[in-house]
């Protein structure tokens, strides 16, 4: 299926949780970089959006999740990133004192007008106000990301477990991922098949095979239900112009 066939069916706004999957593996590096990423934005008087999105740790300071994720927040935002203990359950909470976009991101896709090179700079880099608890190492993106996204592949998720309970999100999940790598160029595009629905909370998570993390949870595929296994993911470049000027652009904000 081409990638402008599969957009016919709908794109999702944020992708979302892992309804499905399994646990993901307690003490696992890629585990203990994974981060769950919560927002909240004054919507009127008394009110407040909730958001989240969930994210990997690339250096000590540094989160790499979804662009949308980042861009969503209108005006002033309380961002946090939590992490988690042994059991997959959040146990540090670090604030989030700011943030870059990808220069190529300009807004979500849409069925009528996809865009493909829109989706693939769906990336942003979240900027901690303290370093990661001590415990926690960075993961390493993959050097050469179109052939470690050839290799048997998995996606993690802390999103809602259970589509319809909002109380389900928080506890992270992994599952397998058959991916395949459907535009090139520096913002180039997977489309995949996950091992569990895909529905709210987590767009950012990291996709990894024995290689490194070569991709970013981006959007869904979607036709008349809110979750799905077919998935969209940003093919990460770290050699690229424009993810070199987002990381140093993170590294400068404040």
């Amino acid at each position: 299926m081409t990638l402008a066939a599969c957009l016919s069916l709908g794109l999702a706004s944020p992708a979302g949780a892992l309804a499905g999957g399994s646990p993901a593996r307690a003490g696992d590096r890629l585990t203990r970089a994974t981060v769950f990423i919560t927002s909240l934005t004054p919507s009127g008087r008394d009110r407040a959006e909730v958001g989240n999105c969930t994210g990997v740790l690339i250096e000590r300071d540094l989160v790499l999740t979804a662009g949308h994720c980042l861009s969503d927040m209108g005006g002033p935002s309380l961002v946090v990133a939590q992490f988690f203990d042994s059991s997959n359950r959040i146990v540090r909470t670090v604030q989030v004192a700011s943030g870059a976009l990808h220069p190529d991101y300009a807004g979500r896709a849409s069925a009528e007008d996809p865009k493909p090179e829109m989706l693939g700079a769906d990336l942003a880099i979240l900027k901690l106000a303290d370093p990661a608890p001590a415990d926690r190492r960075p993961i390493a993106l993959a050097s050469r990301p179109l052939d470690a996204a050839k290799r048997s592949s998995v996606l993690l998720g802390a999103g809602l477990r259970v589509p319809a309970d909002e109380g389900s999100a928080g506890q992270l999940r992994i599952a397998r991922v058959d991916a395949e790598v459907v535009t090139d160029g520096p913002t180039a595009v997977a489309l995949g098949v996950a091992g569990g629905s895909i529905c709210r909370g987590d767009s950012g998570g990291p996709v990894a095979s024995s290689a490194g993390v070569w991709g970013v949870v981006i959007a869904i595929v979607r036709k008349k239900s809110l979750c799905n296994s077919t998935v969209f993911m940003a093919v990460l470049d770290p050699r690229s112009r424009g993810f070199r000027t987002m990381l140093s652009r993170a590294k400068r904000s404040n």
